[in-house]
């Protein structure tokens, strides 16, 4: 029995009005890093309000050090420190920061170690725009020369609060799309917004991205969990109009709209040919390193290739065998191959009378992972000989053991 929506309530969750937490992870750049705490430091007016989270790995010599000679005792606003172990995601940091952090604050902003806050009383800026909206549903963004979406995103509590962080900036990714990821929830329930203020990267343009590899995989992945965002959408706008039938109607109305822009814009315009231009462009890995085992990048390709085959799983249940084999043939994009998934893709073509791949993919997959059936039966046999056999003489030690009955 699921309860009804209510409308979240800032005083009943303990908020604390017009704090805002920055959370962020760094390494090994102590000096772009002195140097953003140096903006917030210059252009921030409440410093009383801000607090500011740092993840450091616990293997970041560099920074440690940084910290222990003083690089960073000049702030005169809340810093700090969490060491732990490097997550594969960096969305993992944050949920741990968030976790850290009480929970608690008012807006919680996602950002890097090489922005600048080069707008003065941005901090105000930020206040005054959450505050137009007492449940603390909002996403708002600063914004960035380079690109015209929310990559510094500021998250209102409320919006913590209905879907928890885990479903807001979820940590799945290995790279990119986290940001895209709450911005697509929020445009669905009508509660993004730009807002005048500006953030740039030091530098003047954004540097080439450490973990990124196999795009095509990851773009695919999360454009088939579009509908993920969609039901977390759907749970803000009960939230928000929980009072309010004929407000929730016409919000659903809008997300509809959203929704078919969307499915048109990111699922139907996918090209792997143009994730590969992106990949070659934007990754700082040569392609010798990116073919390196990364334990932490396959643990996090482990989870995305489950989650869709969860999906497809879902779907195949239903008959739905179309929509399932999306999902089943997008986990082909990755370094991984699960025999499970090509089973299913069988099972999917043949559902939907594709019989003669079918056959041919079954065929492949038994080359690939020979069954060895006749020898398995023969081992059955024998195992279900010596099972019977080794019963039988423990029953008959059983009976020697206890001896004659009592007379």
């Amino acid at each position: 029995m699921t309860s009804e929506p209510t409308t979240p309530d800032a005083a009943a969750a303990g908020i604390r009005r017009g704090e805002i937490s920055i959370l962020m992870a760094t390494r090994a750049r102590p000096e772009m890093l002195a140097e953003e705490l140096e903006t917030l430091r210059t252009n921030t007016r409440q410093k009383d309000k801000l607090a500011v989270w740092i993840y450091v790995d616990d293997d970041d010599e560099v920074t440690r050090k940084a910290i222990e000679s003083g690089r960073f005792k000049d702030v005169d606003f809340r810093l700090q420190w969490h060491f732990g172990p490097r997550p594969p995601a960096l969305g993992q940091a944050h949920q741990a920061l968030w976790n850290l952090s009480g929970r608690a604050s008012e807006v919680y902003m996602i950002s890097c170690d090489d922005a600048r806050f080069d707008t003065p009383g941005w901090d105000n800026v930020v206040r005054r725009e959450f505050g137009r909206y007492a449940d603390g549903i909002l996403l708002a963004f600063a914004h960035d020369p380079n690109a015209e979406q929310a990559t510094y995103p500021f998250i209102g509590w409320g919006m913590l609060q209905v879907l928890g962080y885990e479903k807001v900036f979820p940590g799945i990714f290995a790279f990119w799309f986290d940001d895209r990821w709450v911005e697509q929830i929020a445009e669905m329930a009508g509660r993004s917004i730009l807002i005048p203020m500006t953030i740039n990267p030091i530098g003047g343009s954004k540097g080439k991205t450490q973990r990124m590899r196999c795009v095509p995989f990851w773009m695919r992945f999360f454009q088939l969990l579009l509908p993920e965002r969609r039901e977390s959408a759907e749970k803000l706008v009960a939230a928000m109009y929980a009072n309010d039938p004929q407000g929730r109607a016409a919000a659903l109305k809008k997300l509809e709209e959203v929704w078919a822009r969307l499915v048109q814009t990111e699922e139907k315009a996918f090209s792997d040919l143009y994730c590969v231009f992106q990949e070659e462009r934007h990754t700082a890995l040569p392609p010798e390193q990116r073919n390196v085992f990364n334990p932490l990048y396959i643990r996090q390709e482990v989870a995305a290739v489950t989650r869709l085959l969860t999906h497809a799983q879902r779907l195949m249940q239903r008959q739905d065998y179309v929509e399932a084999l999306k999902y089943i043939e997008a986990t082909q994009m990755a370094d991984l191959r699960l025999r499970q998934a090509l089973d299913m893709k069988v099972q999917c073509l043949e559902a939907l009378g594709r019989t003669a791949e079918a056959r041919q993919l079954a065929k492949e997959n038994r080359l690939a992972w020979p069954e060895m059936s006749a020898a398995r039966r023969f081992f059955r046999f024998l195992g279900m000989i010596a099972n019977e056999a080794r019963r039988v003489l423990a029953a008959r030690s059983r009976k020697q053991t206890a001896g004659p009955g009592p007379a």
